[in-house]
């Protein structure tokens, strides 16, 4: 069996700068997206993170399949879906919620994108979530 894997990111831009971040809230970003409209089948989200700066935070994840045609479709259906206002503001207010002291923040969903990875970052990937498989 060959399992195949793309990692993505979606940017959040946070000013003036960030305070406190509640990590768990924006990794279920993540979580959410089989819930969204036209999600494609026979591909699955794992091995989310989250990475925050000074004055933003991406959510990273891993998307799997044994189909290189499905994980096309991701990509497709992925960088349509945050075009829509609506989502992009729920998203972004997920954000602003993990925020300690969010009253004068303002939050903006700046970029969504497959993540250029190495190889071998790839194989670990794939390797992590076989290993998940096996126990």
């Amino acid at each position: 069996m060959s399992l195949y894997a793309h990692r993505y990111a979606i940017h959040f831009d946070i000013s003036p700068q960030i305070t406190y971040l509640n990590h768990e809230l924006p990794i279920i970003i993540a979580d959410l997206l089989p819930l969204f409209q036209g999600f494609p089948e026979d591909v699955r989200i794992s091995q989310q993170s989250v990475d925050e700066g000074l004055d933003f935070c991406r959510v990273l994840f891993w998307v799997f399949s044994e189909s290189s045609d499905a994980l096309k479709s991701f990509s497709i259906w992925f960088q349509a879906l945050f075009r829509d206002a609506q989502v992009a503001s729920t998203l972004a207010r997920v954000i602003a919620c993990a925020l300690d002291e969010s009253d004068e923040i303002v939050v903006e969903l700046l970029d969504w994108t497959r993540v250029h990875t190495l190889p071998k970052d790839v194989q670990n990937a794939v390797q992590t979530e076989l290993d998940k498989k096996i126990h």
